[in-house]
Order: C-alpha cells, then sequence, then structure tokens
C-alpha cells in the first residue's frame, strides 16, 4: 500500500493552483479612487481614496493603497495569492507593507487581507474580506464588503462598508484596464 505523505500532498496542490490554466473569476487590473470616510485612530474625518491591483501572474496580483484624511494618511502595497473555486469565486489572501502617519506619529508596519471575490457576471461584484494591519504600536482588524458596478465594459461605480477597529465608507470609480 503506497501512502502519500501529507507535505507531498499540499506540493501537488499548491502546484496545481499555480497552473496558469487556471482562470480567475475576478479581473485583478484595475485603478479606482474617491471619497473615504474613516473613523481610526481617535479621528474621524472625510478625504480621498486611491488604489489598484496588477496582476502579475496568472494567480498573483500586486495592489497598493493611498488613503488621505486631515490627519490620518495611510499606504499599503503587497500581493495577494487568488484562485478561482468556481466560475464565478475567486479565493484571495495576502499581505504586505502598512505605512501609516497619524497626528505626531509615523510608522512602517505589516498586513493581511482575504476573502472571495465573487463575481457573476461582467456587471456585478462583490468583495467580502477581513484586513489586518499593526502599525504606530498596535493591531487593528476591520471585516469589509465591497462592490462594484460596471456602467461600462472598463468603468464601475465602486463602493465600501468597513467596520472593526478601522470603521470606513468609500464611494467612487474604477477603472479596469485588464481584459474585457
Amino acid at each position: 500500500m503506497n501512502h502519500k505523505s501529507p507535505i507531498r500532498r499540499l506540493t501537488a496542490l499548491a502546484a496545481l493552483a499555480l497552473l496558469p490554466g487556471m482562470v480567475s473569476a475576478a479581473d485583478y487590473n484595475h485603478i479606482e479612487g474617491g471619497f473615504i470616510q474613516r473613523d481610526t485612530y481617535g479621528r474621524s474625518d472625510a478625504g480621498v481614496r486611491v488604489g489598484g491591483m496588477l496582476g502579475v501572474h496568472p494567480n498573483v496580483a500586486a495592489y497598493s493603497e493611498f488613503s488621505s484624511n486631515d490627519e490620518l494618511n495611510q499606504f499599503s502595497a503587497g500581493a495577494l495569492f487568488h484562485t478561482p473555486i468556481n466560475s464565478e469565486f475567486d479565493l484571495f489572501a495576502g499581505g504586505g507593507l502598512e505605512y501609516v502617519d497619524v497626528g505626531s506619529a509615523d510608522d512602517l508596519g505589516y498586513g493581511f487581507r482575504g476573502g472571495l471575490r465573487y463575481t457573476p457576471n461582467k456587471v456585478i461584484e462583490l468583495t467580502p474580506e477581513v484586513r489586518y494591519f499593526n502599525a504606530v504600536g498596535d493591531g487593528r482588524v476591520a471585516l469589509r464588503i465591497s462592490g462594484a458596478y460596471y456602467i461600462a465594459p472598463r468603468f464601475a461605480l465602486v463602493a465600501a462598508v468597513q467596520g472593526g477597529d478601522d470603521d470606513r465608507f468609500e464611494a467612487g470609480v474604477r477603472y479596469r484596464f485588464g481584459g474585457v
């Protein structure tokens, strides 16, 4: 009887997940921006947010995000691994660096994020996720749901609500520069 070790099974699964033939349900090539209302670190202010993703491999995307409101600026940059569950759902997880400048304090920390992207068609996208970042001496956890409604093949209206240690409301527009 031939028993494969758990390490060999996990290695085989990881290799399958990285095969270029797997097509993600969602598109990972876009830039977006707009309004943000944020309540964290004892500050509740309105401001602006700009973010985006770039597919660097069939299953890996780089991300960056900058938000600024009054005395709170945050810049995030990192990478996500994503893989399709089926034709409508992608599972993603990743992490990166987090720079926070709040009041008289600034710090470079780290963050993690993970969730699902649901794209039932080329018009709607819903993304529930969990985000964590640690900077300026403490960790912050938030649950987030974001959505995109494509009003044209490359342009969407976007919105997000996030709650926990980093409360946010976001609204804006997205430009998709990947395949349509």
